[in-house]
């Protein structure tokens, strides 16, 4: 399936999904402000091979701007839920995708960039992209710190 990446310009805010019906209702206005970016990339929607869980955290602890995280590290998850003040909340697998190994993928794997906001929104904001060259604008001129590669998409 796809994950689509949308922008909601009121808070300065990406978020990422792969649901049908979350897209749906973005993308009609259900779920008001979220416009597509043209950012997507695959993953699968069930286990397989060296795909892992991705657990989608969620936090609305920072005024009315929520933010969600994705990680395949169980340790990351659990340091965010716990001890890191407690904003954060384990929603559940979005997806799965294999992680990264040193810094990459296997051959023929996409890399998945991973980017932090340094909370200039007022609150936290991880943006995930394919793009080197997105991720390089952003943790270049935009000043949001590059955590590198964290996930290996499927070919298209």
């Amino acid at each position: 399936v796809q994950a689509v990446e949308y922008f909601h310009a009121g808070i300065g805010h990406y978020f990422l999904t792969a649901q049908a019906d979350e897209q749906y209702g973005l993308d009609t206005g259900v779920i008001g402000g979220w416009q597509r970016t043209g950012n997507a990339f695959f993953v699968w929607d069930a286990a397989t091979g060296s795909a892992l869980p991705v657990f989608r955290m969620f936090t609305v602890d920072f005024a009315s701007k929520a933010a969600h995280f994705y990680t395949t590290n169980v340790a990351e998850r659990d340091y965010n839920r716990v001890e890191n003040g407690g904003h954060w909340t384990y929603e559940k697998i979005a997806y799965y995708l294999p992680p990264s190994v040193g810094g990459g993928c296997q051959a023929g794997a996409v890399p998945i960039y991973r980017m932090f906001n340094n909370g200039l929104s007022g609150a936290p904001n991880h943006r995930f992209t394919t793009s080197l060259a997105t991720y390089q604008q952003f943790t270049g001129a935009l000043g949001w710190a590059g955590e590198g590669v964290v996930f290996c998409a499927p070919p298209p």
